[in-house]
């Protein structure tokens, strides 16, 4: 006759094979246990039930905290495709702006290199311009306009004086044809002989009037030079 017992409860089984007797102490002992078990059971059971309800609640919550944060997160995600989208596009951009800028630098290196050379050019026609400065041609131009002016009357009296000579040698035509009725030859042979002809000619070959008329092209050919220059030092002020 024996016994053994559970591990959990403690709760005697009689061995098989033993012929142990059927014993209700032992029998009402088991039964107190198990239920002393049961209402163990059930108390935990309760709280679970409980917790279980608060949980059910806050899973309620997150269900519908789910469920907007899945809205949240699809709207999010098609933001995302969008700025995906968007940024691939900047990508593009900036690899092209990146090429348009190195184009640039290397303009500006070109540029840089054309403008040291183009104040170079600026420091030597500066110095040249203060070189023409320093000549004066204002002041030489002024006296070259005044004696321009002067020649000018006196040619101007030239061609009176010309003009009253040829009046006079067509009167006076008729007065030699008189005299050579004369027979004033000698005395045009000694008249001659002054060699008053070879005079005038040579009076001629001093060419005033196309001398003077160069001497007024050349001036206003510098006063045209000089506009200019004035132009470029200050705009044109005298």
């Amino acid at each position: 006759m024996a016994y053994t017992t559970t591990t959990r409860l403690g709760i005697k089984k009689a061995v098989i094979g033993s012929a142990q007797p059927f014993e209700t102490a032992v029998f009402n002992d088991n039964y107190d246990k198990i239920d002393a078990e049961f209402i163990a059971a059930d108390s935990r059971l309760d709280a679970i039930e409980a917790l279980n309800t608060t949980q059910n609640s806050r899973l309620d919550g997150i269900d519908t905290l789910n469920t907007t944060q899945n809205s949240r997160l699809t709207a999010i995600e098609a933001v995302d495709a969008a700025q995906t989208a968007r940024l691939d596009g900047i990508d593009t951009l900036n690899t092209t702006q990146n090429s348009r800028l190195t184009a640039i630098e290397t303009l500006n290196t070109t540029q840089d290199g054309r403008l040291t050379a183009v104040e170079g050019v600026n420091t030597t026609q500066n110095s040249r311009l203060t070189s023409l400065e320093n000549i004066n041609a204002g002041t030489r131009l002024t006296a070259i306009e005044t004696l321009n002016t002067t020649q000018d009357n006196r040619l101007s009296s030239i061609e009176t004086v010309n003009n009253n000579q040829a009046t006079t040698l067509t009167s006076h035509n008729n007065r030699i044809t008189a005299v050579e009725a004369w027979n004033a030859g000698a005395r045009l042979s000694t008249l001659e002989g002054q060699n008053l002809n070879s005079r005038i000619t040579t009076i001629e070959g001093q060419n005033l009037n196309t001398r003077l008329s160069s001497v007024e092209s050349v001036n206003t050919s510098q006063n045209a030079r000089l506009t200019a220059l004035e132009t470029v030092i200050d705009g044109g002020t005298p």
